[in-house]
């Protein structure tokens, strides 16, 4: 099923309340490679491409801003599109928002530096169905033999590992919607998947941390959203990571012009709730989409709930911001806690396979606690689907990692029989090639966080760190067979040439008489002979 998708990427927004200059897309998702959101994603979309469409292209949309638009085109033809071909990416742009509202009447917000212009605001990520339906997008895809439509977010690391899997769930279900969600904390400003019900009819759908508290409590349940005997709220979270089936999205798309419904969300100043303080906006959301499904569509909505160290680790906060949080028990979602969770759920993919992999203690950058290691980048090239483990680790007990070590692979042809590391290593296999590692031990300085809080670069800045490369093991297999680095090449036991070495004759003389230079020294020594035990 992986190969049959069409993948949305909502990435309306700039880094700025991260302090970065430019769009999220292109923020690194780690240091180890420094490869950037959008590359990650687009590098994963072609694995799946090369191992599981059969031959189809599978394509990627782009919804975009009037502050993104510029900077996504010029980012992704500065990298060639990352390998993927330009015709397998389509752009598509909001419009510049609608007009800010500055009190519960509705009066139109002007400009606070020119009073002859309307205060614009954005419109809300809801807005990609009805880009999706006007500029043909869905369509297109059905008719490319297509059968899902993937949405996910800007700077979530670990979007895909659980695809393969939610996939399952929506073609076994016969699911038209299947929202990925994790466990949720009651109150945790997350929204909430409920059934909601009136009278005969019913809806699955997504509701609004704030909603969900005062929603409970009209309808009789009067502790309000609380936790269960799990720790957790029985409505998981939702993380905007929305499954459709394509053929029942292009329908419902025709039906409603991909229309959602409006809200306003304003804040108030007053308790009377009568002054906001800031502008507020129309706006709507793109899990939604279940406000629109009609008669026994609306059956056909559900979720796959997982946990969030496998599937939601979003980059979204300032440090500052991201300390407040992990305070109160939430996770950060900082640049710090995205990068260590991107390593960890790999360590928690491999151990699940057997894998020996040590877990680092806590350290703190910047008031952000995190896992101190190790860190594991498996390229998508390496491996597209938690499933492609156990093939690429046949041997998983006699692979070993300690807490320290950093491990970097990539390339289809690669497999890793027998490792022990502690360390850092950095395995490439090139396209067409293919490499075992076996019986490799490394033990080096490695790589190491190192605390800077005053660095220029913005990237370091949002980390609170810098890694510092001390050493590092690097093995390259080459098309041609060849290998750079410290590692034989292994021929096959019936290549293996035999090389016969001449022996020299051998003398051998009476040694109970001293040898001719031995017999000026005379009888000094128990007669010229010694018996070593």
């Amino acid at each position: 099923e992986v190969g049959k998708c069409g993948f949305v990427l909502v990435a309306g927004g700039l880094g700025e309340r991260l302090g970065y200059g430019d769009i999220k897309i292109g923020l690194p998702t780690e240091l180890a490679t420094e490869t950037s959101y959008i590359q990650f994603y687009i590098e994963t979309i072609l694995a799946f491409q090369s191992r599981y469409a059969l031959g189809k292209k599978l394509p990627l949309c782009i919804m975009t801003s009037g502050d993104t638009n510029e900077k996504t085109v010029a980012l992704l033809s500065k990298n060639n599109h990352f390998g993927m071909d330009k015709d397998q990416i389509t752009i598509v742009q909001q419009g510049k928002g609608v007009p800010a509202l500055t009190d519960n009447d509705a009066h139109i917000a002007l400009n606070p530096d020119n009073p002859y212009e309307i205060q614009m605001k954005p419109h809300g990520h809801g807005d990609i169905h009805v880009l999706l339906h006007s500029h043909g997008v869905a369509k297109s895809w059905l008719e490319q033999g297509m059968k899902w439509t993937v949405f996910f977010q800007d700077t979530n690391g670990l979007a895909f590992h659980t695809l393969a899997l939610s996939l399952g769930v929506s073609s076994k279900l016969g699911l038209i919607m299947n929202s990925i969600t994790c466990p949720r904390k009651a109150k945790q400003a997350i929204g909430g998947i409920a059934k909601l019900t009136k009278g005969d009819q019913e809806m699955t759908i997504n509701v609004e941390y704030n909603q969900l508290d005062p929603l409970f409590r009209a309808t009789g349940h009067d502790d309000g959203d609380v936790n269960d005997a799990s720790g957790f709220s029985p409505f998981p979270g939702n993380i905007n990571q929305l499954l459709f089936n394509l053929e029942s999205y292009v329908q419902v798309l025709e039906r409603t012009k991909g229309v959602m419904p409006e809200f306003v969300n304003p804040k108030y100043k007053d308790a009377e709730k009568t002054i906001f303080k800031k502008p507020t906006r129309l706006e709507c959301m793109m899990q939604d989409f279940p406000t629109t499904l009609e008669g026994d569509e609306t059956v056909k909505v559900g979720f796959t709930s997982l946990a969030s160290e496998l599937c939601f680790s979003p980059v979204k906060n300032t440090t500052e911001d991201g300390a407040a949080l992990q305070a109160k028990g939430s996770p950060p979602g900082v640049a710090a806690s995205g990068e260590a969770d991107q390593s960890s759920a790999m360590c928690i993919l491999l151990r699940s396979i057997g894998c020996d992999v040590q877990e680092g203690g806590k350290v703190t950058f910047g008031g952000i606690d995190i896992i101190s290691g190790p860190d594991c980048v498996l390229k998508p090239s390496f491996a597209a689907c938690a499933t492609e483990l156990k093939k690429k680790f046949p041997n998983p007990s006699a692979v070993k990692i300690s807490e320290r070590s950093s491990l970097v692979l990539s390339g289809d042809g690669l497999v890793i029989e027998s490792l022990e590391l502690d360390g850092a290593l950095v395995v490439e296999c090139e396209t067409g090639a293919s490499g075992v590692i076996r019986d490799l031990s490394i033990t080096n300085k490695g790589w190491v966080k190192v605390a800077d809080m005053t660095s220029e670069d913005e990237v370091i800045q949002m980390r609170g760190y810098r890694l510092t490369k001390f050493k590092t093991e690097k093995i390259v297999f080459k098309q041609d067979g060849s290998i750079e680095g410290n590692y034989p090449i292994e021929l096959p036991v019936e290549e293996t040439p035999v090389v016969e070495r001449s022996v020299p004759e051998t003398i051998v003389g009476d040694l109970s008489k001293p040898a001719s230079e031995e017999e000026k020294e005379g009888d000094t020594l128990c007669g010229g002979a010694c018996v070593i035990l």
